[in-house]
């Protein structure tokens, strides 16, 4: 890979850290609006591709050292009122842990649903150097 020069793009006086978490942000984003909208049915197979598929592509986005994504089978209706009815991935069904290894610092962060809130909740569970 070429030495690029991200100092052209981000500024000089960012620490790791910032950009530890910056990265992680945009990987948090990408993830849940890629998932959100997807049809789905409550069938073990089709979830399980649904969940290993989004893994295998976050997981190809530079300093994502793991990614684990559950959807809650719970929210999933699995009821048809006629043939064009489906169900489809909401931010109340998405549960994912990402770790990001950006220089020395690791990012451990989730998505969840808060019922409090009413809302999935992005956010960073632990930062620590390496």
């Amino acid at each position: 890979m070429p030495n690029i020069n991200e100092n052209i793009y981000f500024s000089s006086d960012l620490s790791d850290r910032e950009r530890a978490c910056f990265e992680t942000g945009i990987k948090l984003g990408a993830l849940y609006h890629i998932l959100c909208g997807i049809p789905v049915r409550n069938n073990e197979n089709i979830i399980n591709s649904i969940e290993r598929g989004i893994e295998s592509a976050i997981s190809c986005q530079p300093y994502v050292k793991s990614v684990k994504i559950h959807l809650s089978r719970e929210e999933i209706s699995g009821t048809k009122e006629s043939e064009y009815d489906y169900d489809e991935i909401t931010g109340k069904m998405i549960q994912v842990e990402l770790v990001i290894e950006y220089e020395s610092i690791q990012v451990i962060a989730k998505v969840e649903w808060v019922d409090q809130l009413e809302y999935p909740l992005m956010f960073i569970e632990k930062i620590h150097e390496k």
